[in-house]
Order: structure tokens, then C-alpha cells, then sequence
């Protein structure tokens, strides 16, 4: 008894699934169709044109870049802007007011999409022209020409009539954003961005990176560049290329991770750069434990300079130092410091030998 009513759930279950796939399938059918029977048609637009019980009549041609068609008996016709539909009906009001042919039915199929076609450019796998035979929005166009290449973005620009725009597929995508998911109109160039944001210098990982969804501005860069190494700048100079416009700035990478400071956290673009440089080097030498070159940190002073220099040795003197500094002029001038005086980039620190 239970096995039957099972069999019979097992049944109306397959019985309903069944019948949803096919009322998606017919409805999906019936979208496209829609959007095919929507299609204006234009210049370059390829018709098989078919006149029923006339043969002599059926014919295949282009329409031209003024928009029409020469057709027999009825001469030239324009067809651009109207629907496949409109255009059957304005050839058989031709033919039937011209005594050429009695209630004609015209079918008409377009052949060849070419009125509204679509340059991809850029790192995608398929770069080239494609015709848009329906609404066709971003996220379609790059499906066909199979998704952007291992070495693009996510970032993709779209140059129409209206102007330039840039868009996120990442958002697109992930996060469901409509308004980025534009609809193609034909004429368009779309651009996909290589992954050439260059982060190089004193960093960790040193190289070329994406400008995928979550990887956009400075601090992005710099963190999955591994950040600066022991030997890198507390600054790092950005150069970005706007319009054919080079643009360098400097950013603190300190502040700008601890604050997230936005007018310095800039998005980058492709062509876009990040150099951190060596960072800045205090030298001492004479009398102290470890002789040679440091980093200059921030704020630094003398006494914790000679710190990191292990402090004078037995025969040295803290009384007794000389700070070599260059002036403005470039002249070496020689300084006789106090402890809590700051140091500069390149200062030479000089333990002079105690007297007694």
C-alpha cells in the first residue's frame, strides 16, 4: 500500500516537472521570438524576401546604406527602421495597389544581422564584430565572445554615442547590479582591460595585477603586492594615465592604511603604476658596536640612531659626535648634534675616540 502511493508521487512528481520544462521552454521560445519580431531593420541587413505562389518573385538582397531595397516590379523600397512584419506588409501594399500580384503574402527573414553590430576589443578570447540579431546586454555580448582572457579585468569600458562609461563585471555579477548590465543598441565599442597595473619596487611581490571587483584602489594593490618589504619607503609614488594625461602623486602607506584616507586611496586603471623606492638610509661609523648603513624611520633622532648602531663601544664617546650633513647647496657641512636632534636622509653619523 505504501509503495503504491509512492509510485503515484514518484509519478505526479515527473508528470510536473515535465510540464514546467516545457512551459519554460515554450515561454523562452516565445522571448526570443518577441525579440526577433522587435528587430528594426537597417543598412547591411541581409533579407530573403518570399512572395507566395510567385517564385519569380522571391529574391535575396541587401539593404542599402540609404535604406532600401529594389525589388521587382515595385522598384526601390525602404525598409530601414520598420520591423520584418512592417516590412512584408508596406511590399504587399505595394504589389496589391500596383495590380502586380493579388492579396500577396510576403514572408521575410533576415538573413544576415548587420545594421547593428558591436566592436569587442580588448582581452577577451573572440575580439571582433557581432551583428545584435536581439536585445542583447553586456553580460550576453561577453558570453559569445567567451568571457574575458586570463590575463583581463573585470573593468570594461563602453564607447558609444553618448560618450564613454566604465563598468564592474564583478558587480555585475556578483552582486546583481542592473543598472551596469547595459543594453547594447549597436555602434558600440567595448573594451576589456588587461591586467596591467604595475606594482614595483621595494614590495614583497613585485609585478603586474588585475583590476578585478575587490582588487581597485592603491591599498588594494599595494596589500596583494605583499606590502613594502624591510627595505621599502613609507611612501610609495603613484602614476596614473587619464586621457593620455600623466598624473604622479605621492601617498603615505602608513596613513593610508591606518586612515583609508580617500582623496589618496584612488581607483587604478589599466596603464595605471605603483613604485615604492628604497626607503631612506641614516649611515654611522667611528666608535660604535655595529658600524653601517640604517633605515631612517620616522621622527628618527640621534640616540636612536646610535641604538641601532648597538651605541658607542668602550672607546667611544656620546659627547663626542659629529653629523656630516649636505646642505642645499650641496655642501658638506659638519654639525656637532644634540641627542634629540632629528636626522635626515643621507646624514652620516661620526663617533669620534674618547680622549680620556
Amino acid at each position: 500500500m505504501y509503495s503504491d502511493k509512492l509510485l503515484i508521487l514518484r509519478k505526479f512528481v515527473k508528470y510536473f516537472l515535465t510540464l514546467m520544462m516545457v512551459m519554460f521552454t515554450g515561454s523562452w521560445l516565445l522571448v526570443a521570438s518577441a525579440e526577433e519580431a522587435n528587430y528594426l531593420l537597417g543598412p547591411g541587413d541581409v533579407l530573403k524576401i518570399a512572395v507566395y505562389n510567385n517564385p519569380d518573385l522571391t529574391l535575396e538582397t541587401r539593404i542599402s546604406e540609404a535604406g532600401k531595397v529594389s525589388f521587382p516590379l515595385i522598384g526601390e523600397v525602404e525598409l530601414a527602421g520598420i520591423t520584418s512584419s512592417g516590412a512584408e506588409k508596406k511590399i504587399a501594399d505595394l504589389l496589391e495597389s500596383g495590380g502586380f500580384v493579388k492579396q500577396p503574402q510576403i514572408n521575410i527573414l533576415v538573413v544576415q544581422f548587420q545594421s547593428k553590430m558591436v566592436s569587442v576589443l580588448g582581452s577577451v578570447y573572440k575580439p571582433g564584430r557581432y551583428p545584435l540579431d536581439r536585445a542583447t546586454n553586456l553580460v550576453d555580448l561577453l558570453a559569445l565572445v567567451g568571457g574575458a582572457t586570463q590575463d583581463g579585468s573585470d573593468i570594461v569600458t563602453i564607447v558609444g554615442k553618448s560618450g564613454k562609461a566604465e563598468y564592474d563585471l564583478h558587480n555585475i555579477v556578483f552582486k546583481g547590479d542592473g543598472v551596469q548590465n547595459v543594453q547594447l543598441k549597436g555602434g558600440e565599442i567595448v573594451y576589456v582591460h588587461a591586467r596591467d597595473v604595475s606594482v614595483m619596487g621595494q614590495v614583497n611581490r613585485p609585478g603586474k595585477y588585475a583590476v578585478v571587483g575587490g582588487v581597485r584602489t592603491v591599498a588594494d594593490f599595494l596589500s596583494v603586492a605583499g606590502g613594502a618589504n624591510p627595505s621599502g619607503s613609507d611612501t610609495a609614488t603613484v602614476t596614473t594615465v587619464r586621457d593620455g594625461k600623466i598624473n604622479r602623486f605621492e601617498v603615505d602607506i602608513d596613513s593610508l592604511f591606518r586612515t583609508g584616507d580617500n582623496d589618496l586611496n584612488v581607483p587604478l586603471m589599466s596603464g595605471d603604476s605603483i613604485y615604492v623606492p628604497r626607503a631612506p638610509m641614516v649611515y654611522i661609523y667611528g666608535e660604535v658596536q655595529r658600524p653601517g648603513s640604517f633605515r631612517l624611520e620616522r621622527n628618527m633622532t640621534v640616540i636612536q640612531a646610535l641604538a641601532q648602531g648597538g651605541g658607542p663601544t668602550a672607546r667611544g664617546s656620546q659627547r663626542n659626535i659629529k653629523l656630516h650633513r649636505r646642505n642645499v647647496d650641496g655642501v658638506i657641512e659638519k654639525l656637532s648634534p644634540a641627542m634629540t636632534d632629528a636626522l635626515k636622509q643621507d646624514d652620516v653619523l661620526y663617533v669620534q675616540e674618547s680622549l680620556f
